[in-house]
């Protein structure tokens, strides 16, 4: 952690009314101003970690790396029902394969990194001596925020960029709308990044120990919604088996041709994937949720 963390925090609560934050709740406002030295101080904290660096790092280079392997794989004569040279790397279907691939890295790097947000504060004590320091709670979980939102859109920036970048090298021939056909991709990406994260913070405040926390935000994800969702398919068939959380932020950028699992729409009555409104509405609700949870649980734990 920066050395001068501490000073620069004593620093502003000195400014804002006093080294023991005698500045009451009320007087506690999101201004531009405040937003940028939480943001500030926040990322003073993060960048010191060799971990928070490691999942960053592994985030930027995995990211293009596991699409790109095809083109070394020479996927063309796999048997596959599709060419991978135009699919995966051509306008406007490289959207919706980075975005896949970026679901898998987002829900292990940034989901992972939003238990790390809170529970090395409790690890390291450096949440009680925020508050002991003068830093409101509702500050506190306000900095959290504001370094998710600032991490989804790094990673969605990023995203971006490597889907331009890929498409242009290897489509021969672009035309605006073909480029930009697949774009709300974007948008979604953002959105799928908050939910994890915002998932992966619920955990960690209700939890707060690493090792407990990153087992029970993998058990959920991986093993127990599955289940949860499969034994309500087996004894009753309905839709509201697609709401469930995780699935929903998944369903914001899925596997190409979801659409065309025709024969689960057969079998069952309806889709085994939300359309794009669906996961969007559904998503933006789970995210209030559990940061709604997150910051009731803030405001009344104790450090």
């Amino acid at each position: 952690m920066n050395p001068n963390f501490w000073k620069l925090l004593d620093e502003e609560r000195t400014a804002d009314g006093g080294p023991n934050g005698n500045r009451p709740p009320s007087t506690v406002h999101l201004q531009p101003s405040t937003m940028l030295h939480l943001l500030q101080l926040e990322w003073k904290k993060q960048k010191g970690y060799i971990l928070f660096k490691v999942l960053l790092i592994s985030y930027v280079l995995l990211l293009p790396s596991v699409l790109m392997i095809g083109k070394k794989l020479n996927l063309s004569g796999s048997g596959l029902p599709f060419n991978p040279q135009v699919m995966l790397y051509q306008f406007p279907t490289v959207w919706e394969w980075l975005a896949y691939v970026g679901n898998w890295m987002v829900f292990f790097v940034l989901g992972f990194l939003a238990v790390l947000l809170v529970t090395n504060e409790h690890a390291y004590r450096t949440l009680r001596q925020n508050v002991i320091t003068g830093l409101h709670r509702s500050e506190f979980f306000q900095s959290k925020l504001l370094f998710m939102v600032a991490v989804a859109l790094f990673a969605t920036l990023y995203y971006a960029l490597c889907a331009l970048a890929i498409g242009l090298l290897n489509t021969e021939t672009l035309y605006f709308d073909t480029v930009f056909k697949n774009w709300d991709l974007v948008p979604r990406y953002f959105l799928m990044s908050m939910g994890y994260m915002s998932f992966g913070l619920l955990v960690a405040v209700l939890v707060k120990r690493t090792g407990i926390a990153l087992f029970v935000f993998l058990g959920y994800s991986m093993f127990l919604e599955p289940v949860l969702r499969y034994t309500q398919l087996y004894f009753w068939k309905n839709q509201s088996m697609n709401f469930y959380p995780l699935n929903v932020f998944e369903d914001l950028c899925p596997f190409p041709f979801t659409r065309q699992a025709d024969f689960f729409l057969k079998e069952n009555g309806f889709y085994l994937f939300l359309t794009p409104a669906q996961a969007v509405i559904a998503s933006t609700i789970f995210i209030a949720i559990f940061l709604f949870l997150s910051f009731r649980k803030l405001k009344t734990s104790d450090l």
